[in-house]
């Protein structure tokens, strides 16, 4: 797991956001996580969502499309990277969603 000590200085002060190759799949990555561990999305997918805990973060396949504001056509090509890579699995997939899990 991350530390506060091994996140990026351009993730903590916003900067990552400007760059002109924004999203990079590291972005995506840090969007993610960060939503999990800082900005209630483990209580959402473990407690509300009822999804057992595991040994990485899990999210639902919208959640980069809400951090890029709307852009599902980019969010998804960051997904299929991620999971091409092998940085995420699918954990659960459902009639209308699909959570996802960071190996």
């Amino acid at each position: 797991m991350e530390n506060k000590d091994s996140i990026k200085i351009k993730y903590l002060i916003g900067a990552f956001r400007d760059s002109t190759d924004f999203p990079t799949l590291e972005d995506a990555e840090y969007l993610i996580k960060n939503w999990y561990w800082n900005e209630g999305g483990q209580h959402f997918i473990h407690t509300v969502r009822g999804i057992p805990e595991s040994t990485g973060p899990v999210f639902v396949d919208n959640i980069l499309t809400e951090k890029l504001n709307g852009e599902e056509k980019t969010a998804k090509g960051l997904l299929d990277s991620l999971l091409v890579n092998n940085k995420i699995k699918i954990n659960k997939s459902t009639k209308f969603t699909t959570y996802y899990e960071f190996i």
